[in-house]
């Protein structure tokens, strides 16, 4: 809806700012009560934003992009300690830096991207709160708040401490590689190989490894998908609209249930906004193919490094 609004007011520019921090805002409050959602929802606004803003700051310099994508990416992996809400949010966070650094020429990176991030969070929580009223008379009593904070829960991780500082230290490498790839190698899109890593990576390495395999079904297929679309059906606006808001529905309903459905959600939303705003999919469809091949084979070697290292310690 946001991203149809910017079109028809004659400002393309915010359609894709717009588009993901109203989706991503979205997907922070999913499977939990409605008492709890507007807090929730807050919060991953606030964070998009920041790091949407943390993107802007350093995009010039691909030194300084490769330092903060390891450092936001370490972040974002030890915050899984706080458990699966912060989790969430992190990866979500950090998929929005990997794109606001890397975005393709057709956007423009101004600081009215990082505003219309946040703007995009707070409507998608405005509409929440108009309907909060009928969800909380369906949803039953709230559960109680965890007894602990976020941030007590983040240094205070107990005996999860390994396994997420094995994780972060894993999101950080695997994430600074696919940064560094993107930004010292002519690519036409500097944010597939980065973005495609931080969808896939899990603190259960075992998880990693089939998500890989599903993100990699999923991804192939809507590239594809939308290969196909573009060469044989040239595509108006309109049905590209209509693709974007049928990758968001499947990337809301099937996120926890089918990881291979979301993923084609995902990237079918990502291909059809981008889409929108100038970037011509089915010219870099090879790059993509290989570069989410690429994602999966970093993850993939990092996680059996990771393992090593960690049977020697």
């Amino acid at each position: 809806m946001l991203p149809l609004i910017a079109w028809v007011a004659g400002i393309p520019d915010a359609m894709v700012p717009l588009g993901v921090g109203a989706l991503f805002v979205g997907i922070s409050e999913s499977n939990i009560h409605p008492e709890h959602r507007g807090r929730i929802m807050l919060w991953a606004t606030a964070w998009l934003t920041a790091l949407s803003a943390l993107g802007f700051l350093v995009a010039e310099s691909a030194v300084l992009v490769v330092i903060a994508s390891v450092l936001v990416a370490a972040a974002t992996g030890w915050a899984g300690v706080a458990g699966p809400r912060p989790t969430l949010i992190g990866v979500l966070s950090l998929v929005l830096f990997t794109i606001t650094v890397g975005l393709p020429e057709s956007v423009e990176l101004e600081v009215s991207f990082v505003a219309m991030v946040g703007l995009g969070g707070l409507v998608q929580t405005a509409l929440f709160a108009v309907t909060n009223v009928a969800r909380r008379n369906r949803g039953g009593p709230a559960p109680e708040r965890e007894p602990t904070t976020v941030w007590f829960r983040v240094t205070h991780p107990g005996a999860q401490r390994p396994t997420f500082i094995r994780h972060a230290v894993s999101m950080g490498v695997a994430i600074g590689i696919a940064t560094a790839i993107s930004q010292f190698v002519d690519v036409p899109h500097q944010y597939w190989i980065p973005m495609t890593v931080a969808w896939i990576f899990k603190s259960d390495q075992n998880a990693t490894v089939v998500r890989v395999v599903e993100r990699m079904v999923g991804t192939l297929l809507a590239i594809g998908f939308a290969f196909l679309w573009g060469v044989f059906v040239p595509a108006p606006d309109v049905a590209l609209f209509a693709a974007v808001a049928v990758g968001a529905y499947l990337l809301l309903a099937f996120l926890t249930s089918n990881y291979s459905i979301a993923t084609f959600g995902v990237t079918t939303f990502v291909l059809a906004l981008f889409a929108i705003a100038g970037d011509l999919y089915e010219e870099t469809v090879i790059f993509r193919l290989e570069a989410t091949l690429g994602a999966g084979l970093i993850v993939v070697v990092v996680v059996f490094m990771m393992k090593i290292w960690g049977r020697r310690i």
